[in-house]
């Protein structure tokens, strides 16, 4: 259902209290170098786990964990979870980009000041194959920052330029035969931790035969306990791969058979706690299994805990393919069985994700396909297209091309990781195989439809687009109830992409009442999400805000975690916020969504909380970490097709709009000549608000009569489709183009921008224009009107030191820093000058900039000589 992570891939395991101390080899190792990357790598079952929490439990430094598997051998995934194990390290980046998170981990933890280096532990890193992943990683070698030290555990030698390493010195290795056991080792190992006493001869048999290799002395200690009188003639095995085989089989024959079928049972799943044990063992009693899980461990059956507090556990690797093996070739129909019972068991505690894993690890390829076409359109609403490719590409081509539903979740992943052409001919596929008795025939009829709208417009076919949204829209007519939460948003997201307001937000709010009854609970954030966005851009603010607080209600009643919540909603929240100019709540509302950005949210997801952050910055007169900002959001928002880059203003008019704000004419008008083509084609919602900055560019070029009549267009667009924040911003464009050549229609513009913005309370769009509207709302002043807006005009008469005309005064302490800003220092010198923090003088300033109503420095020292604050 979420983007977040599995918590327990994050965890180191615990560090067995009898574990052989491997002194040699932690001598070896010594302490972490910075920048250096040390590799364990060894068969299975040659202790490399062990002997890195016991150097990690030695050194005593920070340390980030991560147990990898095969679905990490994706390159969005994997980077992600190292992301996620970082704590604090973040990426906004696209699908089809992951080098950008790897540049954003490096720069993040580059600028980081440590005295010893945080060791980055990649446990099991022999699953990862992928070639662009691998590049990737030994990108990420040459690159480490001094605050890190990565440990790498693997079976093989990873693909990651070794031997130049080597001659560079800036790897270690520890290898199979380092970590064989020496003959005291090994004597200590049956002592201390088997509690088995050997006698000369046969430890030096089982030393020379196993070579020191931990796993198979630990099945021979086994087997030695269980037949102490037994002649040991499996020790004739030629090799010692297959004494393992043969002593996994031993050991399994040898013990009693509630305990054989227990582990051969629990073996199918990945991880297993008691409550899955006791679904994998109908009729067993919980104290049973319990004593069977008590036992596993006190007999050292190769059984892992995965966490604290001994509730997860796992068989070590090496002994779990051993006991797959015997189970599927000795109980063939009973290995399915218990693959079928574990995906049940997972799907009924909400972990779809491990029961499709199941599924599709059992052959059960009707099954699985079954699940996917349950959680699929949900998991592309939530960007997690990762998982969802991998277990379309486990699943046999004919099942695929069997179910219309599935066809169609394939193209959905084609088309969001930008592989359009390849997403058409599933699309035909779907279509063609819907019979008109098929159970889903309508609501699948109504999501190609959507598709095909979706495919139109990414072609610039805007009139097809609308086409297709009308067709799904009568579509969904005739399904009535049949057209599930996830079908009823995406049609209300393509009624929105046609700026049909009205529709799009009844829409919504059928797929917000699906998406509850269902007890969908990402689709219900994003519905409401989407549907407060509507309302807000209508101009109905208090509904936008009800329609979040009421979704976040029913959401914390069932169960979600409210930072969770927090982390999608309170993009809305913030962008409301800073609309109605309450600065003080939109900047509350960013900490929870850079958290949530850090824990790995989808890249357009993240892309959108950087849009807004730089908006703030933009508000506090800080253009160029604004610029900086969007920066990194653009190459994600230009490759985007979820909601978050339709929600979000674009960041090509952004940046120009800064570059306005802060004087920086030329690069502005650059942006304009690009586009301006483009921009009056495809005259469609989405680029609306990116017409009204080109309409001001063009001004600025003396082309005031085609902007005056492009202005007029969009204006009466917003107004028939009833987008009141367009129209605002339309109104005050108008308002400042007509200034100079047209009076009375500047003021009778601004005074209806003024009056539609009231009931909504939309204010930063006025604040943000500054002194360039104080002369018309001075003659609307001087006209006998009055409004909020009069706190923004300056006192005509203001003498030194006087902060009449200000929204509020100023303080002492503000008026020093505002002295300073005006004979050039820069925040530090301020801060070094006033013995004040630098965040300290970074709030001053931000006080300044809401209180005189401006957005730069160059704008507060011309403000503070009209109002005579300057000594």
């Amino acid at each position: 259902m979420t983007g977040m992570l599995l918590k327990t891939k994050l965890f180191a395991p615990p560090l067995r209290q009898n574990a052989i101390l491997r002194t040699r080899l932690l001598e070896r190792l010594g302490t972490p170098a910075p920048r250096q990357f040390t590799l364990i790598h060894a068969p299975a079952g040659y202790g490399k786990t062990t002997l890195a929490l016991q150097w990690l439990q030695a050194i005593g430094q920070p340390h980030a964990w991560l147990s990898l598997d095969a679905q990490d051998n994706d390159p969005l995934r994997f980077w992600r979870y190292v992301a996620g194990t970082l704590q604090g390290s973040s990426g906004p980046v696209a699908d089809s980009d992951p080098e950008a998170w790897v540049v954003n981990i490096v720069n993040q933890w580059a600028a980081r000041e440590q005295d010893t280096p945080t060791v980055l532990v990649l446990d099991d890193f022999h699953v990862i194959q992928d070639p662009t992943l691998l590049n990737t990683v030994n990108w990420f070698l040459d690159n480490l920052p001094p605050s890190l030290h990565v440990l790498m555990t693997a079976r093989v030698l990873p693909s990651l330029h070794i031997p130049l390493r080597r001659v560079r010195n800036t790897i270690s290795e520890i290898r199979a035969d380092d970590l064989s056991f020496g003959r005291a080792e090994s004597q200590r190992f049956f002592q201390d931790t088997l509690k088995l006493a050997l006698n000369a001869n046969l430890l030096d048999t089982l030393q020379a035969k196993t070579e020191g290799w931990a796993a198979a002395l630990q099945l021979a200690g086994l087997t030695l306990k269980q037949q102490p009188r037994h002649a040991p003639d499996w020790l004739e095995q030629e090799s010692s791969t297959l004494l393992v085989d043969y002593l996994a089989e031993e050991v399994l024959a040898n013990l009693p058979e509630t305990t054989r079928r227990f582990m051969l049972g629990v073996a199918t799943v990945r991880r297993f706690n008691l409550a899955l044990c006791q679904a994998l063992n109908p009729g067993q009693p919980a104290d049973d299994i319990q004593a069977l899980l008590d036992a596993l461990r006190e007999d050292n059956l190769f059984l892992i805990p995965l966490d604290d507090h001994g509730q997860w556990f796992r068989f070590h690797d090496l002994f779990r393919e051993n006991l797959l093996n015997i189970a599927r070739q000795q109980a063939p129909d009973t290995w399915v069985e218990w693959h079928r019972q574990a995906a049940h068991w997972f799907a009924q505690e909400q972990d779809r994700e491990e029961a499709i894993h199941c599924l599709l690890c059992g052959e059960l390829w009707h099954e699985a396909a079954a699940l996917i076409e349950q959680l699929g359109v949900t998991r592309m609403l939530a960007g997690q297209n990762e998982s969802l490719n991998w277990w379309l590409s486990r699943l046999p081509a004919d099942i695929l091309l069997q179910r219309p539903k599935l066809a169609l979740i394939k193209a959905w992943t084609l088309f969001c990781t930008e592989r359009v052409i390849e997403a058409e001919p599933y699309l035909d596929q779907a279509d063609h195989l819907l019979a008109p008795e098929h159970p889903d025939n309508q609501p699948l009829r109504t999501q190609i439809a959507i598709f095909r709208s979706q495919l139109a417009r990414v072609r610039g076919d805007e009139d097809l687009a609308r086409q297709w949204s009308e067709q799904a829209r009568t579509l969904t007519a005739a399904s009535g109830d049949a057209l599930n939460a996830v079908a009823r948003f995406a049609l209300g997201m393509a009624l929105y992409q046609d700026g049909n307001h009205t529709a799009a937000g009844e829409m919504l709010s059928l797929a917000l009442a699906s998406a509850r009854r269902e007890h969908n609970h990402f689709c219900a954030l994003s519905s409401s999400d989407m549907m407060a966005h509507v309302y807000f851009q209508q101009g109905h603010t208090g509904k936008a805000l009800q329609v979040l607080d009421e979704t976040r209600t029913w959401l914390l009643t069932e169960g979600l975690d409210p930072r969770y919540v927090g982390g999608w909603q309170n993009t809305v929240y913030l962008h409301i916020y800073y609309e109605t100019n309450r600065l003080d709540a939109a900047r509350a509302a960013l900490p929870a969504l850079l958290a949530f950005r850090d824990q790995g949210a989808e890249a357009a997801y993240s892309a959108m909380i950087s849009i807004l952050q730089s908006m703030l910055e933009a508000a506090e007169g800080r253009f160029m970490d604004a610029i900086k900002t969007l920066d990194v959001a653009e190459p994600i928002m230009d490759k985007d097709r979820s909601q978050w880059s339709q929600m979000g203003p674009s960041v090509g008019m952004l940046r120009t709009l800064y570059l306005l704000q802060s004087g920086q004419t030329a690069s502005a008008l650059r942006w304009a000549a690009e586009k301006e083509p483009s921009l009056i084609r495809q005259f469609g919602f989405r680029k609306e608000e990116d017409r009204i900055v080109l309409a001001r560019c063009m001004a600025l070029q003396n082309r005031h009569r085609e902007a005056v009549d492009l202005l007029t267009r969009i204006e009466a667009d917003t107004a028939s489709h009833g987008r009141v924040i367009n129209q605002v911003r339309a109104k005050i464009a108008l308002a400042l183009v007509l200034a100079q050549d047209d009076t009375t229609n500047a003021l009778r513009h601004l005074h209806q921008a003024l009056q539609l913005a009231e009931e909504p309370g939309f204010r930063r769009m006025f604040l943000d224009e500054g002194a360039a509207l104080v002369p018309l709302l001075r003659q609307l002043e001087a006209a006998g009107q009055h409004g909020w807006w009069q706190r923004m005009l300056p006192a005509p008469d203001a003498s030194a030191g006087d902060s009449g005309g200000l929204i509020e005064p100023l303080t002492s302490r503000e008026l020093e820093v505002l002295d300073m800003i005006a004979q050039g220092h820069r925040n530090q010198s301020i801060a070094d000058t006033l013995h004040i923090a630098i965040t300290t003088t970074k709030a001053h300033i931000r006080n300044i900039y809401e209180k005189m109503a401006v957005n730069s420095r160059t704008q507060a020292v011309a403000r503070a000589r009209e109002l005579g604050l300057l000594k």
